[in-house]
């Protein structure tokens, strides 16, 4: 079979399939919306859940909070130890570059 044959029977199959899908799809083009009056609806009380989804946030944020500023505390204090290290020892004079 030859290049061109090749293409030719490709493209007839593209074109068939697509056909094929459009002609199942025009019937579901060709309805219309129509609105139902007085329908069955279900609502969800979302007052709960957004109170509880904002409760969530503030409290993972405050432990959030509390979480870096004792890890804040603990650098901090080793910094201090470690500056009364160096004083002891008199190693406070500025190192060589």
């Amino acid at each position: 079979m030859t290049r061109g044959r090749r293409w030719g029977w490709w493209a007839l199959a593209t074109v068939v399939t697509v056909g094929v899908n459009l002609a199942h799809a025009l019937p579901a083009l060709a309805q219309e919306f129509v609105k139902v009056e007085d329908g069955a609806r279900e609502q969800l009380p979302a007052t709960p859940f957004v109170g509880a989804a904002y409760g969530f946030i503030w409290v993972a944020l405050l432990l959030y909070l509390v979480v870096v500023a004792r890890g804040l505390g603990r650098v901090q204090a080793e910094l201090r130890d470690l500056r009364r290290r160096l004083e002891r020892t008199g190693a406070d004079a500025a190192p060589p570059r």
